[in-house]
C-alpha cells in the first residue's frame, strides 16, 4: 500500500510539472517585462485559412473569400473558369494581428491571434497561409503561417458540437517570423537612467529579474516598487541599446 501512495505522489507531481510551463520552458525577459516609454508596434494582416472541416465561409455569401482564393490560384498558376462559382467550406479568411517591441529581432518567432471575418462557424483544424504583417506605415514586418489547433486546458473553453470544436479567433504561439525590426528611441536626457515594467506584477519574480541583471551587469538593477526596477547604465545612446538588448534575452 505504501509502494502504491508513493507511486500517486510521484503521479501528481509530474502532472504538476508537465501543466506548469514555467518549470519546463525558460522565458526570455523581453516577454516579462517593458520599457517605460517605449512603444510596442502593431501589425495586421489579411490572409485565408484552409483545411476546415465544412466550418468555413459560404464562398457564395462572402466574396472577398471566393476572390481572395481565386486570386492565391493565380499565383500559383492555376487558372479557373467561372471563379464566382467556386462553392467551398473549408476555407475562411481572416485577420491576422501581432505586437512588437524594439528589442525583437530578426528571425525571431512572434505570437500572433487569427480572426475570422466571414461567416465561418469554426477555424479550429484550418491551417493559416502564409500571411504578411504590416505596421501602420505599410511596411512588412513579420510573415505567419501555421496551424491552428488547440490544447487540452482550451477544448474546455470553446464551445463543443458533433464531437467537434467551434472558435473563430485563435492565439498561435510561435505563429509568425520577424523579417524586420523596428528601432529603439530612447530618451535622450535619460541621463542614464531606464525603467522597467514587469506586465503582470508578481514581487518574486521581479526581484528574481533583478538578481539574475545585477549578475550580468554589477549592481545596476534595483526594485522600486511591486513591479518596477531602475537601471543605472552610461548615457551613450548607442552602449544603452546593447545593454538593453542583452538583458532582454537573458533566459529567465
Amino acid at each position: 500500500m505504501k509502494m502504491i501512495s508513493k507511486f500517486k505522489y510521484i503521479i501528481i507531481i509530474l502532472y504538476i510539472l508537465l501543466t506548469n510551463q514555467s518549470y519546463i520552458s525558460a522565458k526570455k525577459i523581453y516577454n516579462l517585462i517593458n520599457i517605460v516609454g517605449i512603444q510596442n508596434t502593431q501589425l495586421i494582416g489579411y490572409g485565408l485559412v484552409v483545411g476546415l472541416n465544412g466550418t468555413g465561409d459560404t464562398t457564395s455569401q462572402i466574396p472577398f473569400t471566393y476572390q481572395s482564393l481565386n486570386n492565391m490560384l493565380i499565383k500559383l498558376g492555376i487558372y479557373t473558369k467561372n471563379a464566382k462559382n467556386i462553392q467551398t467550406k473549408n476555407v475562411a479568411s481572416v485577420i491576422v494581428t501581432a505586437m512588437i517591441s524594439p528589442l525583437n529581432y530578426i528571425g525571431q518567432k512572434i505570437d500572433i491571434t487569427v480572426s475570422s471575418i466571414g461567416n465561418a462557424s469554426s477555424l479550429n483544424g484550418g491551417t493559416l497561409l502564409m500571411t504578411s504583417l504590416k505596421g501602420q506605415d505599410k511596411k512588412i514586418y513579420a510573415v505567419a503561417q501555421g496551424n491552428i489547433v488547440m490544447n487540452w486546458k482550451e477544448k474546455k473553453i470553446y464551445f463543443k458540437k458533433n464531437n467537434q470544436y467551434f472558435f473563430n479567433r485563435k492565439k498561435i504561439i510561435h505563429g509568425a517570423i520577424l523579417k524586420k525590426s523596428t528601432s529603439i528611441q530612447l530618451n535622450r536626457n535619460n541621463n542614464g537612467i531606464i525603467f522597467l515594467k514587469l506586465i503582470k506584477s508578481n514581487y518574486y519574480l521581479l526581484k528574481n529579474i533583478c538578481n539574475i541583471i545585477n549578475k550580468y551587469y554589477y549592481n545596476i538593477a534595483t526594485v522600486l516598487d511591486f513591479n518596477t526596477i531602475q537601471l543605472h547604465i552610461p548615457k551613450n545612446k548607442n552602449l544603452q541599446k546593447k545593454i538593453l538588448f542583452h538583458i532582454f534575452n537573458i533566459n529567465i
